[in-house]
């Protein structure tokens, strides 16, 4: 039997760090999911209702504020009222919009690179594969060739060139997978830690937002890309590490900056950083006994790449 009800209940629900667009889309993914009947959406609120038998039921008001969401609750008919199922349901609508930014958050949170891996930036998870094992693999070669006889500071051409350095004559000679070897082969301690870090960087945006293959292909490809134009400008080096390949990546990241594909929020931070990255690396490189040839390559085919990648990058995976 009902009972009489005029009072209204009111919950505030703190949500801080989120922005208009997101509270309310917030709170209709919330009033969607508990199948509420809407009767009206505004930029400041949410007008909805639901009955229970036909007899009783509550209108809500789910209103959208800065930093937190609100929920009032009235009865349809005071006089006929489940005053226990009214609260059970407003009570199932606050941990919905709960849940709803916790998945927002989450996913935002995703797109950091101090975040995005929970167990840690060198540990394989499930969208997050390549981008480490492309590391173990450097370190490993790296190790080996320090433990056979190759300086850890100052390895010797000769050296990097016998474990597969990339050289003009040798690949126009038939050599042509010294394109991918060099990508794993590096100078000295100092060459592979630096290399190790700009990697991990961009592969904790990139990878889970292009997926692993495309990821793969995408450094191999932009790597060879750099090595072609490594051995064009300077065709009796010895070409040697990722760094082509990593530019490669932040020239892909630098083609999606210009779509649609990334958050408008997150554009401006992330085009300040790879653009930051890439001019300190390349006059960096004006020092000398650096192959920006390799770099410029390496971001030039990035670019190429992220555009011709982009529709289905787009089609797998929105953000």
């Amino acid at each position: 039997m009902g009972v009489v009800r005029t009072e209204v209940y009111s919950k505030d629900i703190p949500l801080p760090n989120f922005t208009a667009e997101q509270l309310l889309a917030i709170a209709q993914h919330a009033v969607r999911r508990q199948a509420l009947t809407i009767t009206a959406v505004h930029p400041e609120a949410i007008e909805c209702y639901y009955t229970t038998d036909g007899y009783s039921g509550d209108v809500i008001k789910v209103g959208i504020h800065p930093q937190h969401i609100s929920i009032q609750s009235r009865p349809i008919n005071e006089y006929y009222c489940n005053e226990e199922q009214s609260r059970r349901n407003t009570a199932t609508l606050e941990q919905y919009i709960i849940d709803a930014a916790t998945q927002l958050r989450l996913a935002e949170r995703n797109l950091h690179p101090m975040h995005r891996e929970k167990y840690g930036a060198l540990l394989l998870s499930k969208t997050y594969k390549i981008t480490p094992l492309l590391v173990y693999a450097n370190v490993l070669v790296f190790l080996v060739m320090t433990l056979s006889g190759v300086s850890f500071l100052h390895p010797t051409a000769q050296g990097l060139y016998a474990w597969g350095g990339n050289h003009a004559p040798s690949v126009l000679g038939g050599q042509w997978w010294r394109l991918i070897t060099y990508m794993f082969v590096h100078a000295g301690g100092m060459h592979i830690l630096m290399n190790t870090f700009a990697l991990l960087y961009i592969g904790m945006f990139l990878e889970p937002l292009m997926g692993r293959w495309r990821f793969l292909s995408a450094y191999l490809l932009t790597g060879i890309g750099a090595g072609l134009m490594s051995i064009a400008m300077h065709p009796f080096s010895v070409g040697v590490g990722a760094s082509g390949a990593i530019f490669g990546m932040y020239g892909v990241f630098l083609a999606l900056l210009t779509t649609s594909y990334i958050k408008k929020s997150l554009r401006r931070t992330m085009l300040r950083s790879i653009l930051f990255f890439v001019t300190l690396n390349l006059l960096y490189g004006l020092q000398g006994n650096t192959d920006n040839a390799a770099h410029v390559g390496g971001l030039l085919s990035g670019i190429i790449v992220g555009f011709a990648m982009y529709p289905a990058i787009k089609k797998s995976n929105a953000v």
